[in-house]
Formats: structure tokens, C-alpha cells, sequence
């Protein structure tokens, strides 16, 4: 009984261990994949532009960690708090109130008496109204910790760093330059938060040489005249602005020649988007929403509408170029005179690229614009590539229209020099010949060379050269048993007349203008002008061979039997015999028909043969003195 109790105490134990080591490795399990999350998530910095209506109110996120600077009017509190809460938001890490007006401080009473504070960041200076006690009654109540910034001090929010610079000053004449002002930086980005900072301060700002440039500038006082002096902005240099109004407010924000200086930004308004999300990667920005203005798009200064134009480049996207093997076509305004006399052949590759600021490629179009036809960039029919290489491979001339567009939607359109592409090397290749059924082949065709003349060859080679027109022919003989070698010279022209002896065929290179090749050749062919040629003695005894008539040198021994084939071309004519004679120890025999002998043990001598086309024209051959043992 003791045993068995003993037994079933082991189970458990061992039960209690697994289950021990499966939770620890759960725990593991759970705790790597938080991490993997928080290292995909951890470059990320979110900015939302709050529509608070005329007012500042801005949530930034990293890393899990939350900055709300500003809050809007009183009114727009339960927006804020809304906003808030549809993010699942349980504590925020900071506040900034930039200034104590009532437009931005307003809204964070609400927020404050709603969420968990960590830290509320402002100046010690106070603004007497209504909605500065209530603030700071909600502030006391909750009791926040309350932080007084230092200028060119830094904290870090999640992956981000927070700046300040400024206030740099106090009695200032107009309250709103005690507003602070914040530089984020995430990796390769940043932001400028402005609050209602005006002329003064951003002087100040400037005197004191802080490093200003940012890629997204929260436009100060919602774009008064007495705010963004180009000096500032010059400094700044942004990509992308933000103005945080409500044009049916009393004070009609914005303000035309603000928005005329931020042409060159891409201009975003709360009151026309709404809520505006920026995510920044560490590298590019991406935004939720159009903006109002694109960067290049002219403000309307009697309007202060915006007119889209699509040939200002800016350094939200700039520099758009086309790249061809081993040169470049030229971009061009859409609307700029073109010539076709450049000349291009074969397949053409051509690579689209740009500079596209803090964004990057979203989409490269583009629309084929021939030379022959009437080409309006508003009625030509765009297609998108699926990267930003785009390959002709058909005839072609004109140009090509090109629409470069970045992910925050920034768009340019230009359009390639002109250019005449010849993707068609030579066609319909032919020869024109005296003698019938020469034709042009492929170079990898087979050929039995039947075709025989009775006189001179003449050749005339012909090809369609396409758009790019005619360059140049050029042939290579190349005899019965030579390798081909298109290394090997070739003569130019395009005829060609063969007057002595030839078995072979006839290589043809068709160039057009463009530089696109064919290569041809003809059907072997032979031509023998006189007598048979290539008269030739074969033997498994190889030195057996002709030689110069009458001729001792090159005497050999073999062994018996020893067989013997004669064979030589005879031109048109054909073949009317081949003979031959033994010349045994001095000794001449008669002339017997035929191709072949058999000679025997004991022969001493050689051989002749005599070749006779129908004609009667003959040649007679004599081989080596040879011995058969």
C-alpha cells in the first residue's frame, strides 16, 4: 500500500513538473513575442493632428508611450477626449500646454479630469480668464506633477526625442510668444511644434542658432500674418505643414499669404481633413489624409484656393529621370517642343526614378505619345507600372509621358525627349542569284551544297531595315568544311559575283540604322569552272595521298590489303568517269573504271587517277610511291 502511494506521489510530482516547465515556456513563448512586436513597432512615431476647430490640440505615440500638446477650445474637450479613448488610452505620459490661451488649454480640462496624467510640461507664466483657473483646478485635483521647461533640454518619448526651444525670453509684449516650442526627431524625421509663437520668438529662436530644420511644421498661430516670417520658415525648410483652424471661426484662419509662403510644403488644414494621422517609420512620413495644397500647386492669392500643376518639382518630390543601357533620355516639361533624331535599337530597357523626399514611390504611370499623332497629357490614357522599369520592344517613335507619384501623393508629370526606336532587327532577308534555288537560311540550317553552276555566281542580297532605314551589308565566304567565325572580316556591300572555283556558302550580315543585326547564309552552292576540282585519294592508310605529278617524295610502306576511294566536285556538268591505273615496280598497267581498288600484298609503285566531267574536261593525279606488305 506504501509503495503504491509512493508510485502515485512520483506521477504527481512529474505531472507538476511538466506542467511547471510548459508554463515557463508559454511564459517565454509570450514574453519573445511582445518583444518581436515592440521591435517591429519601436521606430514608429504617430502624430494625430486633433480637428479641435480653431484651436491646437496634437497626440503623439511611441513605443506605447503618450505626449498630448495641446487640447483645443473647451468646447472641443469631449472631441479630445473621444479621441482619446477610441485609441484605448488609459494614461497619457505628457502634456505640454504650449501657452495658456483659451484655444488650446481649454480642451485639457476635460482630458485631465478623464485619464491618468504623468506629467503636465508648462510655463510659468498665466493668461487670466475663465478657462486658465479651471485648467489648473483640474491640474491641482488631479495633483499632476507639473514640469517647467528648459530650453535646449531633451527627454525621450519612445523612440522619439523631444526638444525645447522656446520660450527663450518672458515680458514679452504679445503673450503668445511665451508659447513653447518643441522639435521631435524620430530617426531620420522631424517635426516642429510651434504652438502661437510669433515673430519675436521665432527671432529669438533663430539668434540662438538651434537647429530648426524639420520635415512637418505645425504652422504657429494657426497662420497669422504675425507668425512664419520667411527668415523662420527658410530655416525650417519643411516638407509637409499643418494649420490647425476653423475658417468659419470669427478670426477666418488661415490666412492667404501664409499659405502662399508654404507653396513649396505640402499644406494640410484640420479644417478641411479633419483629424490628420502622420506615421513616421524613422525614414518617410505617411499621412491618412489629402492635403489641402500639394507641394508645387499655386495658392490663388486673391482666393487662396489651391491650383494644382503638375510641373514644379519641390523637394517633395524633385529630380525625375530616365535611364537608358549606357546613357539617359532627357525629361522635359509636357508641353515642350520635341525632335525624334535620336535613334535607339533592339529592346529597350528604361528605368524611371526621383527624389521623393520624406515619402517614398507609391506608383510610376505612363502613356506612349507617337510622333504621328495630335498628344495632349490631359486626354492620353495612362498605365501603371509594376515597378519603375517600363521595356519597348516594338517600333517606335515619339516620346513617353510619365507621372511620378510619392506615397503622401505628391505628383509630377514630365515627358522623355523624343527618340526613334528601331526594336526590328532586318527583315524578309532574300537573295536574287543567277543560278536557281540559292536561297538565305539560317545560320544553324543544315546543307547538302546540290546546287552547282556552269558559270560565274553572281548574288544580290536584300532586306526590309525598318524605321530605322538602311545601314549596311556586308558577306563572308565561307568554304565546304570551314567553321564559321563572325569575328573573321567581312567585306561590305550588297552583291556579289564568284568567278573561280568555289564550293561553299555565302554568310550575309544585314545592319540597319539602328544597329539591329540579321545573319543569313545562303544555300551551299559550288562552281567549277574548267576541270573537276578537290580530287581526293581516302584510305584507312593515310599517307597515301596525291602529290605533283611525277613526284618520288613522301614514299611509304603499308600494310595488305589496302583499299582505296577516288572522289573530286565536278561542277554542273556531273561526273562522266573516274579511272585509274596501277604503276606496279616501274610498270604501268591500263586504265579500268572505277571509284575504288583493292591493291595486295607485294605491291611496289602508285597509282593514277583520271577524273572526266560530261563535258570531257579531265584532270589526271598521281599518289606517293608507296610498298604493301
Amino acid at each position: 500500500m506504501i509503495q503504491k502511494r509512493q508510485k502515485n506521489k512520483q506521477k504527481i510530482d512529474s505531472f507538476k513538473l511538466f506542467g511547471c516547465l510548459f508554463l515557463c515556456l508559454t511564459l517565454i513563448f509570450s514574453m519573445l513575442r511582445n518583444i518581436t512586436v515592440s521591435a517591429m513597432d519601436i521606430d514608429n512615431l504617430t502624430v494625430s493632428f486633433i480637428n479641435v476647430g480653431q484651436g491646437d490640440g496634437a497626440l503623439l505615440e511611441s513605443n506605447g508611450m503618450y505626449m498630448l500638446i495641446d487640447g483645443g477650445p473647451t468646447a472641443a474637450g469631449p472631441t479630445v477626449t473621444n479621441f482619446l479613448k477610441s485609441k484605448k488610452i488609459k494614461k497619457i505620459d505628457y502634456i505640454l500646454a504650449t501657452h495658456q490661451h483659451e484655444d488650446h488649454i481649454g480642451g485639457l480640462i476635460d482630458v485631465i479630469k478623464n485619464f491618468e496624467v504623468g506629467n503636465l510640461i508648462m510655463t510659468n507664466t498665466s493668461f487670466p480668464d475663465t478657462s486658465y483657473n479651471n485648467f489648473i483646478d483640474a491640474v491641482k485635483n488631479k495633483k499632476i506633477k507639473t514640469i517647467t521647461p528648459v530650453m535646449g533640454a531633451s527627454f525621450h518619448l519612445g523612440s522619439a526625442t523631444v526638444t525645447f526651444m522656446a520660450p527663450n525670453g518672458s515680458g514679452y509684449e504679445s503673450y503668445n510668444d511665451n508659447s513653447i516650442v518643441v522639435k521631435v526627431v524620430n530617426g531620420e524625421n522631424s517635426f516642429l511644434f510651434t504652438g502661437d509663437a510669433e515673430s519675436i520668438s521665432e527671432k529669438e529662436m533663430l539668434d540662438k542658432g538651434y537647429d530648426l530644420k524639420s520635415d512637418v511644421l505645425k504652422v504657429a498661430h494657426h497662420s497669422a500674418l504675425t507668425s512664419t516670417t520667411q527668415e523662420f520658415l527658410n530655416a525650417v525648410d519643411p516638407s509637409i505643414s499643418v494649420i490647425s483652424c476653423d475658417e468659419n471661426a470669427p478670426a477666418r484662419f488661415p490666412r492667404i499669404t501664409t499659405l502662399k509662403k508654404l507653396e513649396n510644403t505640402d499644406i494640410y488644414r484640420t479644417d478641411i481633413s479633419g483629424t490628420i494621422t502622420m506615421v513616421s517609420d524613422g525614414k518617410e512620413i505617411v499621412a491618412d489624409k489629402i492635403p489641402y495644397s500639394y507641394a508645387g500647386d499655386t495658392i490663388d492669392i486673391l482666393t487662396g484656393k489651391s491650383i494644382k500643376s503638375n510641373t514644379a518639382e519641390t523637394k517633395n518630390l524633385s529630380n525625375p529621370s530616365a535611364s537608358i543601357p549606357g546613357n539617359s533620355l532627357t525629361m522635359q516639361n509636357e508641353y515642350d517642343d520635341e525632335d525624334y533624331e535620336l535613334l535607339l535599337g533592339g529592346t529597350l530597357p528604361i528605368v524611371f526614378n526621383a527624389d521623393y523626399g520624406v515619402s517614398s514611390l507609391e506608383k510610376i504611370e505612363y502613356a506612349l505619345a507617337p510622333a504621328e499623332l495630335f498628344n495632349d497629357v490631359d486626354n492620353v490614357e495612362w498605365a501603371q507600372l509594376s515597378k519603375n522599369e517600363l521595356i519597348l520592344n516594338e517600333d517606335f517613335m515619339g516620346c513617353i509621358y510619365v507621372k511620378f507619384v510619392n506615397k503622401l501623393g505628391n505628383t509630377i508629370i514630365r515627358k522623355t525627349q523624343g527618340f526613334t526606336l528601331d526594336a526590328t532587327p532586318p527583315e524578309n532577308c532574300n537573295v536574287v542569284s543567277n543560278v536557281s534555288g540559292i536561297n538565305l537560311l539560317d545560320i544553324s540550317a543544315t546543307d547538302s551544297y546540290s546546287k552547282k553552276a556552269s558559270g560565274p555566281v553572281t548574288l544580290q542580297f536584300n532586306a526590309d531595315f525598318g524605321i530605322s532605314d538602311y545601314g549596311k551589308t556586308e558577306y563572308m565566304l565561307v568554304p565546304r568544311g570551314t567553321e564559321f567565325n563572325p569575328e573573321q572580316s567581312w567585306t561590305n556591300g550588297n552583291t556579289l559575283t564568284i568567278k573561280k572555283d568555289y564550293i561553299g556558302t555565302v554568310y550575309v550580315r544585314f545592319t540597319d540604322g539602328a544597329g539591329n543585326v540579321t545573319t543569313k547564309k545562303t544555300t551551299g552552292f559550288s562552281y567549277v569552272s574548267k576541270q573537276p576540282i578537290n580530287t581526293m585519294i581516302t584510305s584507312k592508310a593515310k599517307d597515301i595521298q596525291f602529290v605533283n605529278w611525277g613526284s618520288k617524295s613522301g614514299y611509304t610502306t603499308v600494310k595488305a590489303p589496302v583499299l582505296l576511294n577516288f572522289s573530286a566536285d565536278f561542277g554542273a556538268s556531273g561526273i562522266e568517269s573516274i579511272q585509274y591505273m596501277l604503276e606496279d615496280n616501274g610498270q604501268k598497267g591500263k586504265w579500268i573504271n572505277g571509284n575504288s581498288v583493292t591493291i595486295k600484298k607485294g605491291f611496289n609503285g602508285r597509282v593514277y587517277v583520271r577524273f572526266t566531267d560530261k563535258k570531257g574536261n579531265y584532270v589526271t593525279k598521281n599518289s606517293n610511291l608507296f610498298t604493301v606488305k
